[in-house]
């Protein structure tokens, strides 16, 4: 019990630090807003997609594997990775708030991209059932949404943990659940190859654009502090 006793004091003595600096915790608090907004609209706007007509397309790749529901391990994995990745980076709250940041920038992101890129979901696609997401986003019926398809939600999230995890063997661990979650998705058929391929990189340039928003943020208080001492 004392390692957890432990690493409960050290989570809460690094955030009560970090919302002492008053510029820090407007940041944390505008932030949280964005994310709060952001996943609201994006609940709104893909149940608007939903009802849109697509283009399906010829994916070499899933003719040749026959599709299998593996819901359970997709949705296993993809919380363990979120679980992994919050209780080793929650005890450094600058990298934690640059880890919501950077997920916001991939919710715009992906918003956009499944705007401008409408597809119909996969042939033999079996519905990826998880029992949080139908909480939050759902069609006008209560079914799942399934034409949110470029580029993967689920691939595109654990691979910002990765790149935004400073531990490197975590980052490892990190790295090989993302691998399986692309792979058993597309045993699935829930995504196309390309949505899955094309995930990481944009999850690296949501991090890079998190970072660099974080460094403008910090540069811009820094000059306001030196600007009111002269």
């Amino acid at each position: 019990m004392q390692p957890l006793s432990n690493y409960f004091g050290n989570v809460y003595a690094n955030w009560r630090q970090i919302l002492s600096d008053g510029r820090i915790r407007n940041q944390i608090i505008i932030t949280l807003l964005l994310y709060v907004f952001l996943f609201k609209y994006c609940r709104i706007i893909m149940t608007q997609l939903e009802m849109r007509k697509g283009v399906q397309l010829t994916d070499p790749l899933l003719s040749f594997i026959p599709a299998h529901d593996v819901s359970m391990i997709t949705f296993t994995l993809t919380y363990l990775a979120l679980g992994v990745f919050v209780i080793s980076t929650i005890l450094n709250p600058k990298i934690f708030i640059v880890a919501l940041q950077g997920y916001c920038l991939l919710i715009i992101m992906r918003t956009i991209s499944i705007y401008f890129v409408a597809l119909e979901p996969p042939l033999g696609m079996i519905v990826l059932k998880d029992p949080v997401t139908i909480i939050f986003m759902s069609t006008p019926s209560g079914g799942y949404i399934v034409k949110d398809l470029f580029f993967s939600g689920h691939v595109s999230t654990a691979m910002l943990f990765f790149f935004i995890c400073p531990n490197q063997s975590i980052k490892k661990a990190l790295l090989l659940l993302s691998i399986l979650i692309g792979t058993f998705i597309l045993i699935q058929h829930v995504h196309y190859t390309i949505d899955v391929v094309a995930a990481p990189f944009f999850a690296f340039l949501a991090h890079r654009c998190s970072l660099f928003l974080d460094k403008v943020i910090h540069e811009r208080d820094y000059l306001q502090v030196i600007s009111r001492k002269n």
